[in-house]
């Protein structure tokens, strides 16, 4: 895995979507051993299609990628709001578990979090699993703020219960 050079955050593109589909299923696997059955863990693959699909006809930067050298290490998607004053969302943030605390990830939510200002949020949203210690401890040093909303949905037979999250967006760099 490119651990090493600088790392440069860029909106992806449909050539991405192989490596973004196995930092995706890495991490999945790796983030979510504590709280998922490990057959379902051993069922997950990240949809390498659908990220195809996604990328032909995303918007630019509604999905960045973080790159070290010439390898994908991370990526974060975009969810644009449903309406003016709506909330933008911060659909997905995976980096590969090889460059977990190396600042992967808060580069990637900065440039995410920007994207989102860019297009006239003042608020943003996301959701994660409940028991996903480490993303919520991620999410809550950034200033995110669970606002008590939950959702139950399934996720390859195994059923999991997810809490939203908020963000207030100033201008200016994020922490």
């Amino acid at each position: 895995m490119g651990c090493r050079g600088p790392l440069a955050i860029r909106p992806a593109t449909p050539a991405d979507a192989p490596a973004i589909a196995r930092v995706n299923a890495t991490a999945g696997r790796r983030g979510w051993a504590d709280f998922l059955p490990a057959d379902t863990l051993a069922r997950f693959e990240a949809p390498r299609r659908e990220w195809e699909h996604r990328l032909a006809r995303s918007e630019p930067d509604d999905v960045l990628v973080a790159v070290r050298g010439d390898e994908v290490v991370g990526f974060a998607s975009l969810r644009r709001p449903p309406a003016p004053g709506e909330p933008g969302e911060l659909g997905a943030l995976y980096t590969h578990p090889d460059v977990w605390g190396a600042g992967v990830g808060r580069a990637l939510m900065a440039a995410a979090l920007a994207r989102l200002r860019e297009r006239g949020c003042g608020e943003a949203v996301l959701w994660t699993e409940r028991h996903n210690r480490r993303a919520r401890e991620t999410y809550e040093a950034a200033g995110w703020r669970a606002d008590g909303s939950t959702r139950r949905r399934d996720f390859l037979g195994h059923p999991i219960e997810e809490v939203r999250y908020r963000l207030v967006l100033t201008p200016g760099p994020e922490r």
